[in-house]
């Protein structure tokens, strides 16, 4: 959809102009033109492991003590990224529908956790998926299928860069 051989020209304007004139928000323009400009430049994007080093000092989440405070979950949303590379990687639906453990789909297995967390909690903690253009009427007509009491909440998606 915005294929460019970069290696042609030095501007990002005809870029911006293609994602512009598709009503690309701006902040996902700034971004990529970011990636774009790091690109061109040369940069791989890669670190080289000798200059990781582990996170000093963390604190063992064992050593926690309390009682979990359940009623934060009344204003908690549980926001999974749901598009994204897939058509890249040559499917033709969203990689949350590809089956992985018997007949159950990644998206299965994140539905079954929202309803069990609800139960579990007695909470209605919110639910969202973060879809792109790809994957939005698949993935909402599975939930429908499957899981049409999370299928019919309102605000249940969120389209990436529209």
């Amino acid at each position: 959809r915005y294929l460019i051989n970069i290696s042609t020209m030095a501007s990002f304007e005809p870029c911006r102009t293609k994602m512009e004139a598709e009503g690309i928000a701006p902040s996902a323009i700034s971004a990529f033109e970011s990636t774009f400009n790091s690109l061109v430049s040369g940069n791989t994007g890669m670190i080289p492991e000798s200059t990781i080093a582990p996170a000093p000092d963390l604190v063992n989440a064992e050593s926690f003590s309390g009682e979990p405070d359940t009623s934060l979950l009344a204003s908690t949303v549980v926001l999974k990224l749901n598009g994204g590379l897939g058509t890249g990687m040559g499917l033709d639906k969203a990689k949350s529908l590809l089956k992985v453990k018997g007949d159950d789909t990644f998206l299965d297995l994140t539905a079954k956790q929202i309803v069990a967390m609800r139960e579990e909690f007695k909470s209605n903690v919110k639910f969202m998926l973060m879809n792109s253009f790809s994957t939005s009427a698949d993935t909402l007509e599975f939930l429908q299928q499957g899981y049409p009491a999370l299928s019919g909440e309102a605000a249940l998606e969120m389209m990436q860069n529209k």
